[in-house]
C-alpha cells in the first residue's frame, strides 16, 4: 500500500480492489486492522494498541466501511481474516512502516532534554532494578517524561512503539543499536527449611525443581542445571509466583541474582554456583541514535546498571 501523502491522520491508499478507486483512510483504523490481523483478536488488539473493545470494533467497522468489505469474520478460534484482509495487509504493513520512520525522523530532531521517552523492559528488571534508577534519571532531567510498558518482545522497537528496549539475550536484533550491560547471572535458590530438610550431594538431591509450565514445558533448563535428574514438581510461569512458591517450601527455582538475593526467606542452594548468564543490553533504533534525550537517557542508564554489576552478576554477598 503506497503512501502518497501523510496529512493529520489520514494516509492516502490504492484500494486493493479496484485499481483506479483511492480511498482516504484514516491511519488510526490502519492501526487496528494490523492489530486485529497479528493478535486475531479484539481483546488481543485493545491491549496491544491501549484502547477499550468498544473503540478497536468502531475502527474496524470504520475502515470496513470506507473499503465496502468484511475484512475479519468471527470464530471460536478468534477473527479469522477474509481473502480482503490477506491482500491489504503487505500494504498496510508498508504504510505503518512509513509512518514509523516518520515518527523516529521527527524523534530524532530534538535538541532539548524535554518530552517523552518510551521504554520497554521484562517486567522483573524494571519492578527491581530499573525503576530507582529511572527515577533518579528524572529528578536529573525533570523535562522529560517516561513512558514504561513492560514486554519481551523485540518487535516494540522495530514497530516503533518503544525508543528504548532494556532486554537480556545472545543475538539480539542486527539492525539495532546496543549498548552492552552487564551479563544477567541467574542461581539456584529455596527457602532455608526446605533446604535442611533435603540432601544435597553433588549433583543429586531428593529436592525438586518447581516448573515454570508453558514458558518452557520440556523443562530443558533442568538437564543443563546443577540437579539435572531432580523431580519437576508444580508449573508455575511468572517469576515473582515462582519465588513466592520456593519460599512457600514448595521446591527449588533458579531465578535472576539481582532479584532473588534481595529477597528475605530465600537463599542460593548450597554446592551450586552460576547455573546461567545471559548478556545485557540496553537497545534502540539507529534513527534515535541523534536523539538528544534518548541517548542521554541510555547513557544514564548503562552507567547507573553498571554500578550494580556485582548485584546483576550475584557477587553481592
Amino acid at each position: 500500500m503506497e503512501l502518497r501523502e501523510m496529512g493529520g491522520y489520514g494516509a492516502e491508499i490504492d484500494h486493493p480492489l479496484k485499481g483506479t478507486l483511492m480511498a482516504q483512510l484514516d491511519w488510526n483504523d490502519i492501526r487496528v486492522f494490523l492489530a486485529l490481523f497479528r493478535e486475531r483478536s479484539i481483546r488481543g488488539a485493545a491491549a496491544e494498541l491501549g484502547m477499550s473493545h468498544s473503540t478497536v470494533s468502531r475502527h474496524l467497522t470504520d475502515l470496513e466501511t470506507s473499503l465496502g468489505a468484511v475484512l475479519f469474520t468471527r470464530s471460536r478460534d478468534g477473527m479469522l481474516a477474509t481473502s480482503m484482509a490477506e491482500q491489504i495487509f503487505a500494504k498496510a504493513e508498508r504504510v505503518e512502516g512509513g509512518v514509523v520512520e516518520l515518527q523516529r525522523t521527527a524523534n530524532s530532531l530534538d535538541s532539548a532534554l524535554v518530552g517523552q521517552i518510551r521504554v520497554t523492559s521484562p517486567p522483573l528488571l524494571s519492578q527491581h532494578m530499573l525503576m530507582p534508577l529511572i527515577s533518579k534519571f528524572c529528578q536529573q532531567y525533570p523535562g522529560i517524561e517516561i513512558l514504561l510498558n513492560s514486554s519481551f518482545s523485540i518487535e516494540d522497537l522495530m514497530r516503533g512503539a518503544a525508543d528504548v528496549a532494556f532486554r537480556s539475550e545472545f543475538d539480539p536484533n542486527g539492525n539495532l543499536v546496543g549498548r552492552r550491560l552487564p551479563d544477567f547471572v541467574d542461581c539456584a535458590y529455596a527457602a532455608p527449611d526446605y533446604i535442611a530438610a533435603h540432601w544435597f550431594d553433588g549433583n543429586q538431591t531428593n529436592a525438586n525443581w518447581i516448573g515454570r509450565g508453558v514458558v518452557d514445558p520440556s523443562h530443558g533448563w533442568v538437564k543443563s542445571g546443577p540437579f539435572p535428574d531432580a523431580d519437576v514438581k508444580h508449573q508455575i510461569p511468572d517469576m515473582l509466583d515462582q519465588a513466592e512458591a520456593a519460599k512457600a517450601g514448595m521446591g527449588m527455582i533458579v531465578s535472576p541474582c539481582f532479584f532473588a538475593d534481595t529477597l528475605e526467606g530465600l537463599q542460593r542452594v548450597p554446592g551450586t554456583g552460576a547455573v546461567s548468564s545471559r548478556p545485557g543490553w540496553v537497545l534502540t533504533h539507529p534513527d534515535l541514535r541523534s536523539s538528544v534525550r534518548v541517548m542521554t537517557f541510555v547513557r544514564f542508564l548503562v552507567a547507573e546498571m553498571t554500578k550494580q554489576k556485582a548485584l546483576i552478576q550475584g557477587n553481592s554477598r
